[in-house]
């Protein structure tokens, strides 16, 4: 049965015998029980959304059950489904073929559009050697921007080079996805530890109250199967995680953001004149990057500090990227401050200036740094 939203950010859908609370598009139907996102049939693409817009920004978790039968044509079956958040509408759909219902189409359909402020987990099943694809099995996690920015293909923060799970193989799978900010994380089948994990910023995804439109897009080129969803589950804002954000308006703008970073590092940092004091916009990768002057040396205050940084690319979770108030531990020998918590906001005075930075361990691996923080300081 179909059962309706039970909360807002609550979603369980235990099979698809009516189309109550969804929007379909393009070629999505209902099958029987089954969303059935394309048919095996060539050149086709389809989406269907949750009806009302989910909150995302404090994190979420989704699972679903899917199946893909009936393969034909190029690479034996082709070409993949996404599960997607976007904050273009209800109606939105993108191209066919390697596109995936979501990216922009190949450059035989140059008309067909994308879908912009989008970010899409792709369960790739077509190998695309042009487009450096890795298998004919494999999830990425893609994203568009700005319609301006849309290309084709859509840009890969990250992805598995091949799964052991054959997706194709007509049974039925199980694909849990978990957002604690900022890192998404895949889960496939029963597998204990994610298949994908990666740090992402959903900022272009949200609208002002951080909430997004959810569901699944598919599509078929020269190859074909049926992208079946049979049932899907979507819970929101009691995603546990030891990762402190603070939720606020962010007044930097995203499109000044450096290239090849999962999270949005400004090109240089920004110190306005503000009331009193000064607004700052501090790139994670700048060691000691804003000053103010200060030339008595007083105390400053630090107020409405929010924002994500990671500083440690290879632990990703909680133990890799925080909030200004950083983790729990102490940094320790190596850090900025050895005493204050890894990723917090710091700062020092000297010369005449108080600076500011994340702290993180000091030398050329700062520089690798992602994100930013944004907050306001006063001088006492």
């Amino acid at each position: 049965m179909l059962a309706a939203q039970a909360a807002p950010g609550e979603i369980r859908l235990e099979d698809f015998v009516s189309r109550e609370g969804l929007r379909l598009v393009g070629d999505a139907a209902l099958a029987g029980r089954v969303l059935r996102l394309t048919p095996a049939e060539r050149r086709k693409s389809g989406a269907a959304w949750f009806g009302e817009k989910q909150p995302v920004r404090s994190g979420f978790e989704t699972t679903f059950r899917f199946q893909l039968t009936e393969e034909g044509g190029a690479c034996r079956g082709a070409d993949g489904f996404a599960f997607v958040l976007q904050n273009s509408g209800s109606a939105a759909l993108g191209g066919r073929g390697s596109a995936g219902g979501f990216g922009v189409n190949d450059p035989a359909n140059p008309k067909h559009n994308g879908i912009p402020w989008s970010v899409a987990v792709f369960f790739d099943t077509c190998r695309n050697v042009d487009q450096g694809d890795p298998s004919s099995n494999y999830i990425a996690l893609r994203t568009a921007g700005r319609p301006a920015e849309m290309r084709w293909p859509a840009a890969r923060l990250a992805f598995t080079s091949k799964l052991t799970v054959h997706l194709k193989d007509r049974k039925v799978h199980t694909a849990r996805i978990v957002y604690q900010a900022p890192v998404l994380s895949v889960y496939l089948d029963r597998f204990a530890k994610p298949v994908l994990e990666t740090a992402v910023d959903l900022s272009i995804v949200m609208d002002r109250e951080g909430r997004a439109w959810v569901g699944f897009t598919a599509s078929t080129g020269d190859g074909y199967q049926n992208h079946d969803v049979l049932s899907w589950s979507f819970r929101s804002a009691n995603v546990s995680s030891s990762v402190a954000v603070v939720s606020s308006d962010i007044t930097f703008s995203l499109s000044a953001c450096l290239p090849d970073r999962n999270l949005c590092t400004p090109e240089r940092a920004i110190v306005e004149p503000r009331g009193a004091g000064y607004h700052i916009i501090l790139p994670a990768n700048l060691e000691w990057g804003a000053s103010i002057p200060n030339q008595l040396g007083r105390q400053v205050a630090i107020s409405n500090a929010h924002g994500i940084v990671c500083w440690d690319l290879e632990a990703r979770g909680s133990e890799g990227c925080g909030g200004p108030s950083g983790t729990a531990k102490p940094g320790g020998a190596g850090f900025l401050a050895p005493d204050a918590p890894a990723g917090a906001l710091i700062s020092k005075s000297n010369g005449g200036q108080t600076w500011f930075s994340v702290n993180g361990p000091t030398g050329d691996g700062f520089k690798n740094n992602e994100g930013f923080y944004e907050f306001d300081v006063e001088i006492k």
